[in-house]
């Protein structure tokens, strides 16, 4: 049961918008305008399963997470996944939310006696069938779509692939901190956008680090009071002392991999909408050798 809609997602505007769409045309009927599943694909910590779960808030869809129903007897996870899927269909106006839909649909070969082939062969199937459309919605997440099985992602299965990036600049900052100030109930007495500056070191970190930052000034406004709301000094010591853990080349690699999926243009940064196809393709093969193969 989702606890928050979109009124704390910072920024994300575009595809907020887009979501925001859907589920009027779930809620109103128009099941021709609703795709049949979305994929949802960014570096980790942008918010993707956040998201999911704020759109299924907002949407007044019951969200359903598929979990781990495979069995080691013989026959019995395909009979798990029917009963599931029996349960999806008859619910109707449902959202199926699966997260790191490269580890579920990862491994197709024989290994297991051919079950795990079956049993994403029938997802498939079941993924394809439209007279699910508008009914029953697939949202999936991923941080590497190039390990997505092709057919998986074709129209007609995931119709909409949304990308999603770090922040940009301090004004995208700005949105994602004070969404995050609401959600954690942190007091502030931050200025914005005359306190603007503070936050250009944070440009281009994870939601996950900002959420981060934030709590970090708030321990450091608690050390003068406890009821003390957090100033520009405490987000400023925060923002100096907070140190990300990143692998610069996987999240760029990341980053690229989901403008490649991206279904529109206006929902990609400047930084890439405005670059040559080539350019980015050339970048793009230089990091699937040199970070490909790493988690």
């Amino acid at each position: 049961e989702p606890k928050q809609g979109f009124e704390v997602v910072g920024g994300m505007e575009e595809v907020k918008k887009d979501l925001t769409q859907i589920a009027k045309n779930i809620r109103e009927g128009r099941r021709n305008r609703v795709p049949m599943g979305l994929l949802f694909t960014g570096p980790m910590g942008t918010g993707k399963t956040f998201v999911a779960e704020a759109f299924a808030k907002e949407s007044g869809l019951t969200a359903i997470k598929f979990k781990n129903f495979r069995s080691k007897w013989v026959g019995a996870t395909e009979g798990n996944l029917e009963r599931i899927l029996q349960v999806v269909q008859a619910i109707g106006q449902v959202m199926v939310i699966i997260d790191e839909c490269d580890r579920a649909f990862g491994n197709q070969g024989d290994e297991d006696g051919g079950t795990n082939s079956r049993v994403i062969a029938r997802i498939k199937e079941f993924m394809s069938d439209t007279a699910n459309r508008g009914r029953v919605l697939f949202v999936l997440m991923t941080n590497r779509p190039d390990k997505v099985d092709i057919d998986l992602k074709r129209a007609g299965r995931l119709d909409r692939k949304i990308p999603f990036f770090y922040p940009q600049t301090p004004a995208e900052v700005e949105t994602v901190l004070l969404a995050q100030l609401r959600k954690n109930k942190v007091q502030s007495e931050l200025k914005f956008p005359d306190q603007r500056g503070i936050l250009e070191p944070i440009v281009g970190m994870s939601n996950a680090d900002i959420e981060a930052v934030v709590l970090l000034s708030s321990d450091y406004a608690s050390q003068r009071s406890e009821q003390a709301a957090v100033n520009g000094e405490d987000l400023t010591r925060a923002v100096r002392d907070y140190l990300p853990s990143r692998d610069v080349e996987m999240l760029e690699l990341m980053e690229l991999l989901a403008v490649f999926e991206a279904s529109n243009r206006r929902m990609l940064p400047a930084k890439y909408a405005d670059l040559p196809i080539s350019d980015l393709q050339q970048r793009l093969h230089l990091l699937k050798v040199t970070a490909g193969s790493r988690r």
